[in-house]
């Protein structure tokens, strides 16, 4: 075997059949503009080479071909069937069941599966693995028909969507088009700000593309640690087994626990899939064997398979297996976990049994040109059928398609994903232009990249170039603040892609003498006064968020005593010393206290109440007046917020649909808002802390004691007894129980700074 050059490792010589030598789950046999498998064998000239296909009595198999009467490689075309058969089930379950199918994971099998056979052939035939020619071949079929839909998607986006959905729109097309959508959606799952955490958008499938992109990227490069044994003669599939099984090993235990601890995060985490990966790797590399063992053969052999009747038992049990995954057991929340072996067994079963020889074997249906249809259209059928569903259920207001409409999405699906493979998908894959030279399939990859991330950039740039990411306050609004107009010619604001600016972040990192000692986990410390300023006071944040959304009413009050306000709240806790805390939460009462003693502020601003989204349960939690206390016995003065009601549903979303279809503030107001009974307690739950006093010094005067100071917005957020999304011409909420800045600024400001009047 010759030496390596640098030419095989960036090149290699051009493949004689670009499908047989670059598979992956997505591959096509071609049957949408031919019959499958004629044209490679009918092609003048070519030759049948040794990494082409073997007879199993050799060792060697192409893994996704096996020779015929003929000696020309033939398609498995049953493996094609069971792409189509992990499609129907992924969109089936997306559109009716809402449950998780199995098939995703099918999929990620059958691209290490086939993946794994193209460099085995390489290397068993003495080719160079020339691995970036590969991520070049790869990308530039996948990547075009991919940017046509995020294209398509991003332009339905704008007609039908509302604006609120806009950025996480382009947010996601940007990430799916490099492949990074499933570690964007963990971000936004762990972001406890993040409107909707990304559900619910049309993009929002291509994480398991991103997932399948990754390890296309990885995966060939664990192919050069055994090429110095093929290089030398030596057997280097132990080897490889070895690799896969040690890969397995590790991701799967990382994927149970990551799984019983994470799981929303997990389902999306690259690393909780590789083992499913590796076991379709592995299977790949055994599957020669296991067909020499069990005299497996093709269709096209003269001699039938061995073991007929039990390769369809075991044919049908897998088809069995993968079909009740889901159905039985709804296991959406236990994936990627253990769970996930069921339908990964399933396809192995099938991938094992192969050719059974029986008339009523399961290769029979998978091998039928229906099946053969759909497996040709099932990259382009994923592609388009999650963002039809979206895109019906918003316009349409249902949660869940019902037979009818959801029969219409899948056959426009389906008519969708035909054309888009005959006029992208089919193209591209079989042109021999683009593939003569890799600076051509480099253009189709970046080209398809460019158009994405410009197409998602400029429309966020238009946005931005026609209004400010954040509205200034308006001084006189067209309506008063306390008012739902009934007329449907204001504007109103925030527009919904600006509400990530409405968030209440402080424009410093805490620095000088606010900087905390050690980070603490979720803890973003913010301040308002750069870290060389001279503050006259300080003023700390402390609790959740529901205590920090107050920031911006603090921000014209602290300006004029020169005062300094840092942020050091944390999502989702409360500040409550000396109570037992869930695990999230755990340790951070004791880091907001120990900065507090270091740093000595002034003031503190915490919530004193907790409201809940269901119910009218508004309570004063256990242990807040102790933390009330141990601040005052601190000689700190506390403002004690009342908290602000919360919903069972998406406030601005709501409100925004009513608008939006041409309604006006009052109808958002009869749609989305609720009486102020139904949101709040009668009185303020923490009443009883306006008794409490500071110890202090016992010779210190009574004037300068620390003190309470207790203040309800109530009245501010629901004027007149009725909480609206929408007061003048300002959008109340930002989410589900979150005000937006703007009204904080413009609505509660004014009433916070008399109520804090005590203070001078």
């Amino acid at each position: 075997m010759p030496p390596s050059t640098l030419d095989d490792w960036l090149q290699g010589p051009l493949e004689q059949s670009m499908e047989q030598s670059a598979e992956d789950a997505w591959s096509t046999a071609e049957s949408v503009s031919g019959r499958p498998g004629l044209e490679q064998q009918d092609r003048p000239g070519q030759a049948d080479g040794p990494g082409d296909g073997a007879s199993p009595s050799t060792g060697r198999s192409d893994l996704t071909q096996q020779t015929g009467r003929s000696g020309r490689p033939v398609f498995r075309r049953e493996l094609h069937g069971l792409r189509a058969l992990a499609l129907m089930l992924v969109a089936v379950y997306h559109i009716w069941l809402g449950r998780v199918s199995g098939g995703v994971d099918v999929f990620l099998f059958l691209s290490a599966f086939f993946l794994t056979g193209t460099f085995v052939r390489r290397l068993d035939a003495g080719r160079p693995l020339a691995v970036p020619r590969y991520w070049l071949h790869t990308f530039k079929r996948l990547l075009p028909p991919a940017a046509v839909t995020i294209l398509a998607t991003l332009a339905a986006t704008w007609w039908l969507l509302p604006s609120s959905f806009w950025p996480t729109i382009m947010q996601q097309a940007a990430a799916s088009a490099l492949y990074v959508q499933n570690a964007l959606l963990v971000l936004l799952e762990v972001d406890y700000r993040a409107r909707d955490a990304g559900a619910a958008s049309p993009l929002q499938h291509f994480w398991s593309l991103s997932v399948q992109g990754q390890a296309f990227i990885v995966w060939p490069l664990l192919f050069l640690l055994v090429v110095p044994l093929a290089r030398s003669g030596k057997r280097f599939r132990r080897p490889l087994l070895v690799i896969f099984a040690v890969i397995a090993a590790a991701s799967l235990t990382w994927s149970i626990i990551s799984t019983q601890t994470q799981q929303p995060i997990a389902y999306f985490d690259t690393a909780a899939r590789m083992w499913e990966f590796s076991a379709g790797a592995m299977l790949a590399v055994m599957l020669p064997r296991i067909d020499h063992i069990t005299g497996a053969r093709r269709p096209e052999h003269d001699q039938p398979p061995a073991l007929r009747t039990g390769r369809a038992l075991l044919g049908w049990a897998g088809i069995a297996a993968l079909l009740a995954c889901g159905v039985l057991v709804d296991v959406s929340g236990q994936f990627p976990g253990w769970i996930a072996i069921w339908p990964l067994a399933a396809a192995g079963a099938v991938v094992v049994a192969g050719h059974s020889g029986r008339a009523w074997g399961v290769d029979r249906l998978l091998s039928s040109r229906p099946a053969a249809f759909l497996g040709d259209i099932s990259y382009a059928l994923y592609l388009v059928h999650w963002p039809i569903l979206v895109l019906w259920l918003s316009t349409s207001g249902q949660e869940r398609a019902g037979l009818l409409d959801g029969l219409a999405v899948l056959a426009g699906s389906i008519l969708l994903a035909w054309l888009l493979t005959r006029a992208v998908d089919a193209p591209v894959r079989r042109s021999r232009w683009l593939e003569a030279k890799p600076w051509r399939a480099l253009t189709a990859v970046a080209a398809s990249v460019t158009l994405v991330l410009a197409a998602s950039g400029g429309w966020w740039l238009t946005l931005t170039a026609s209004a400010p990411e954040r509205p200034e306050v308006s001084a006189n609004p067209a309506v008063a603040t306390d008012e739902v107009s009934v007329e449907t010619s204001h504007v109103i604001r925030p527009f919904g892609w600006q509400l990530g600016s409405q968030w209440p972040d402080l424009p410093e990192r805490c620095g000088g003498p606010w900087a905390p000692s050690s980070p603490f986990r979720h803890v973003n410390c913010q301040q308002l006064l750069p870290a060389d300023a001279a503050a006259s006071e300080t003023i700390v944040v402390v609790g959740s968020s529901h205590a920090r959304q107050f920031i911006p009413a603090l921000i014209p009050y602290a300006e004029e005593r020169g005062a300094q306000i840092v942020n050091l709240t944390m999502d989702g806790c409360e500040f409550l010393p000396g109570t037992e805390r869930w695990p999230y939460c755990d340790g951070y009462d004791e880091y907001a206290l120990s900065y507090i003693d270091a740093v000595g502020p002034a003031t503190v601003l915490t919530t004193s109440t907790r409201t809940s989204p269901d119910s009218t349960a508004e309570v004063m939690p256990e242990g807040t007046a102790n933390a009330v206390q141990l601040l005052l016995d601190r000689g700190i003065d506390v403002i004690a917020v009342r908290d602000t009601p919360r919903w069972e549903a998406d406030q601005y979303e709501c409100a925004e649909q009513v608008i939006d279809a041409g309604g006006s503030p009052a109808d958002a107001d009869l749609a989305c808002g609720a009486e102020v009974e139904q949101k709040l307690a009668a009185t303020d739950p923490a009443a009883p802390l306006a008794g409490l006093t500071g110890q202090g010094p016992s010779d210190a005067p009574a004037a300068d004691a620390a003190q309470v100071i207790l203040v309800d917005l109530t009245e501010q957020v629901c004027p007149d007894g009725r909480c609206s999304p929408v007061l003048g011409d300002t959008y109340v909420y930002l989410d589900d129980n979150h005000l937006t800045r703007l009204f904080v600024e413009s609505v509660l400001e004014p009433a916070l700074r008399e109520e804090l009047g005590v203070l001078n």
